[in-house]
């Protein structure tokens, strides 16, 4: 919807930054404090950039293609381009960044305790919660692709979407009811994107399944760039010769295209 602009790249990773992230630096600028709110939010966003990076660290280390790291309205997202082998790869792709966030949360208070600086304390608990918030079992935030994962080690990857796309939508009521009482403003923002998105989660795992003949696993993180690319024809433990799929998005619509 909004254009991308690139900042520059992070160990190899190209780094871009959405115009709808200008946009939140407006409404924090307005609403909260003025250039104090802009300097905790670029705060937290530099924190989002670290908590990425992990995921695309890790992602690389497992030989899963990422195209680069985007900032915007409602966070970030390391772009994967190929699926994890494996419900192992994925769970730890997914719990990377959380893992990074929880690092950076404890050195931030220790220093901050050792220093007596406010300031340091206060982004050691910018990133303890950003580790707690995506760890929400709540597709596509991590801790519902963890979710989905460890279910898939058990039953159809489209059964496991099904069950974490339910959980997801409890979860998204369940921020628009606490934004309403008077809970961050964002959160009325984010349940509908949560609800949206699991949607096309469901979509996708049945589109893949469709043509694979089974709930394959379609990938991690979003749709973005070109697609998510798709490898495997049978269970992940038990795939035979794999074949190439492309998910693209085309006005609107998933479509998936067997290169091979």
């Amino acid at each position: 919807m909004f254009k991308s602009y690139r900042l520059g790249s992070l160990f190899g990773f190209p780094v871009e930054i959405n115009v709808s992230f200008l946009i939140l630096l407006g409404v924090v600028f307005l609403a909260f404090g003025g250039l104090a709110g802009v300097l905790f939010t670029a705060i937290a966003f530099g924190s989002v950039l670290l908590h990425e990076l992990g995921h695309a660290l890790v992602a690389r280390a497992l030989r899963v293609r990422v195209s680069g790291i985007e900032l915007g309205f409602l966070g970030g997202a390391a772009k994967m381009v190929d699926m994890p082998r494996t419900p192992n790869h994925e769970i730890a792709i997914a719990a990377a960044g959380p893992a990074v966030s929880l690092a950076l949360g404890g050195v931030g208070l220790g220093l901050g305790a050792l220093l007596a600086s406010p300031f340091v304390a206060t982004i050691g608990w910018i990133n303890l919660v950003l580790a707690g918030f995506n760890l929400i079992p709540a597709l596509p935030m991590d801790g519902g692709r963890i979710l989905r994962a460890a279910l898939a080690k058990k039953m159809s990857f489209v059964r496991a979407t099904d069950i974490s796309v339910q959980v997801a939508r409890v979860v998204a009521v369940l921020f628009g009811v606490w934004a309403i009482a008077g809970g961050p403003f964002q959160l009325l923002i984010l349940a509908p994107f949560l609800w949206f998105m699991g949607t096309r989660e469901q979509v996708m795992a049945r589109m893949v399944e469709e043509h694979l003949g089974h709930g394959g696993y379609p990938g991690s993180g979003p749709l973005a760039g070109d697609g998510v690319e798709v490898l495997g024809r049978g269970a992940w433990e038990n795939r035979a010769r794999p074949r190439r799929y492309t998910i693209t998005q085309v006005g609107g619509r998933l479509v998936i295209t067997a290169y091979d």
